[in-house]
């Protein structure tokens, strides 16, 4: 083919030789008022992915060297396909990118697979790329926030950085290059942290706190409150506490991933009560009340 085909190096080959090609769907044919001049558009059919032969439909300027239905063999994703021309496009046929105009006169039109349930069908790693779309037109009546929140949590899910919704910004850890196993180990190492830190914290300001008030646990354990109660009342000021901390953990799972895992969070903040309660109580049960009032402290 002609150099002016040509749009970049195909994967293993020194010289060029891929071609400019994109995918489209009903929609996209008609909001752009897209035309054939030979042959014909995209059909129904057309789009299903169990066909054997993929209809394609070419540029304008391919009519010189092709023919309708003329069957050739297109590397495409990776995969070997049997195609065939069913069309050539009308002269300076264009669409909307999102930037600017963009003429289709030397691209390969290829359809946008549809099926109903991708992961019942063979092969469905190749068919997710083949059905991935990198930019687009779509019709919803969500907003625009709400659409990147969707695009976000799968994307998350299937360990891919995150679609953008062209005016909506969102936040993720994967725009640092943190994602799948890698950001598993982050969130692991960082939630670590926070539970030795806290573990530490809570744990140093209760002894403190018991230290400063040593006199006045004296005299409630000497007129007859039971040192239990005590520790109980510290163990409701841990929980507390913690509940506080597990609120602003479920902002901040929400905001990472869009999902809050509550039994997980739950548990952490339960298994860190109950191990930040140990020092305290022991504190308690040491204090030995003749020295203690006496010694006013």
């Amino acid at each position: 083919m002609p150099a002016k085909f040509q749009y970049g190096y195909e994967a293993g080959h020194e010289t060029p030789d891929a071609y400019e090609s994109i995918q489209v769907n009903q929609q996209f044919i008609d909001h752009f008022a897209i035309q054939t001049s030979e042959g014909r558009l995209f059909q129904a059919g057309d789009y299903n992915v169990k066909n054997d032969v993929i209809p394609i439909i070419l540029g304008y300027e391919y009519k010189d060297y092709f023919k309708l239905k003329q069957i050739i063999h297109v590397g495409y994703m990776g995969v070997n396909l049997k195609c065939k021309v069913i069309g050539f496009l009308g002269q300076h046929s264009f669409y909307n990118n999102g930037y600017a105009l963009k003429y289709l006169d030397k691209l390969v039109v290829f359809p946008s697979l549809e099926v109903d349930n991708i992961h019942a069908q063979d092969r469905s790693f190749m068919l997710k790329l083949f059905l991935d779309k990198t930019s687009g037109y779509i019709q919803s009546s969500l907003s625009a926030q709400k659409i990147q929140d969707l695009f976000t949590q799968k994307s998350l899910q299937l360990d891919v950085e995150p679609y953008v919704v062209e005016g909506v910004s969102n936040f993720y850890l994967t725009m640092w290059g943190l994602e799948g196993e890698q950001l598993q180990k982050v969130l692991f190492i960082f939630s670590f942290v926070i539970a030795f830190v806290s573990l530490f914290s809570i744990s140093t300001n209760l002894i403190a706190k018991i230290t400063l008030r040593k006199y006045t646990y004296g005299i409630m354990i000497a007129n007859g409150t039971r040192r239990a109660v005590i520790n109980l009342s510290i163990l409701f000021e841990i929980f507390f506490v913690n509940l506080v901390s597990l609120c602003i953990a479920a902002l901040f799972s929400f905001m990472i991933s869009q999902n809050i895992n509550i039994p997980i969070l739950l548990i952490f903040s339960f298994t860190l009560s109950l191990l930040s309660f140990i020092p305290p109580c022991i504190s308690v049960n040491r204090i030995k009340l003749s020295k203690t009032i006496r010694g006013g402290n």
